[in-house]
């Protein structure tokens, strides 16, 4: 799954899990109706900034909206004073493919 197609999914998950509709987290948001339905048909890029608001409206830490499960690796133990770093590390590698996204954008790529 590509990154974009893992935010869209994460984003109506967490969204639905927290009993909003598009229109109500765009509310919260600050942001209109149209573009958060953009954002979840992969039209509309939100950015960081927006990022941080839609994961403060889901009340949840923002890597969880690049967050795959499916590929998580649960067998490994991480130690509680690791974690910090493990999401420092993460949060490095989502701003970088999420640079090359609206990089791709930018250009006019597909």
């Amino acid at each position: 799954m590509d990154l974009s197609r893992l935010f869209i999914h994460n984003l109506k998950k967490w969204r639905k899990l927290a009993g909003l509709s598009q229109k109500k987290l765009a509310e919260k948001c600050g942001t209109g109706y149209s573009y958060m339905r953009q954002i979840e048909s992969g039209v509309g890029h939100p950015s960081f900034a927006l990022l941080t608001k839609i994961a403060e409206a889901l009340e949840i830490e923002p890597y969880k909206l690049f967050y795959n499960e499916a590929t998580a690796k649960r067998s490994i133990p991480v130690e509680s004073e690791n974690i910090d770093s493990i999401k420092t590390d993460f949060l490095k590698n989502v701003a970088h493919e999420f640079d090359a996204v609206i990089e791709k954008f930018k250009s006019g790529s597909p």
